[in-house]
């Protein structure tokens, strides 16, 4: 048996374990996956019953991190948001932790747009556009004297600069 098949079977015995002893064998999961698109963390999907887990995170974290956001998502059954509730249930579960960790090395390629901070100039790589966000180093909530700047974007495949007057416009 290859890893990823390792990995799945204890994943499986995992979901089996938390059901029997937390819910009376009263969730329903059709299917765990670890994707290899995915870089970090998981999700699940109601409607599939489907839990993702990133194969990249386990590559680079090992066990500990991949069963910790199983459990995460094993919770997401229950409750789809993060209210109290949900971060309860998920610490009943045993999830230690309430992030799941960046991959040790992102391919920037990934991300469709970057932006900068206009103080200490720290790049924040992301898939999705962002509407308003600032700087986490400068300041852990948000802060608009450090509000990031689009520097460039994917378009059509090929990433492109973004004028002054663009990045003003994407930060409205």
């Amino acid at each position: 048996m290859d890893e990823r098949s390792i990995v799945l079977a204890r994943l499986w015995d995992e979901f089996r374990r938390l059901n029997a002893e937390y819910f009376n064998n009263g969730l329903m999961l059709r299917e765990i996956r670890l994707s290899t698109r995915k870089q970090y963390g998981g999700y699940y999907r109601k409607l599939d019953g489907l839990i993702v887990l990133s194969w990249q995170a386990y590559c680079d974290y090992g066990w500990e991190e991949t069963l910790n956001t199983f459990r995460h998502e094993v919770a997401h059954i229950v409750y789809q948001d993060h209210s109290r509730q949900f971060w309860n249930l998920a610490i009943q579960l045993g999830c230690n932790r309430r992030y799941a960790s960046p991959p040790l090395n992102r391919e920037h390629a990934y991300c469709r747009y970057v932006y900068a901070c206009p103080a200490c100039g720290a790049k924040v790589f992301r898939r999705k556009r962002l509407q308003r966000a600032s700087c986490a180093h400068c300041d852990s909530r948000y802060n608009p004297a450090y509000s990031l700047s689009l520097i460039s974007a994917a378009i059509g495949g090929r990433r492109n600069a973004v004028s002054n007057r663009q990045a003003v416009s994407a930060r409205m």
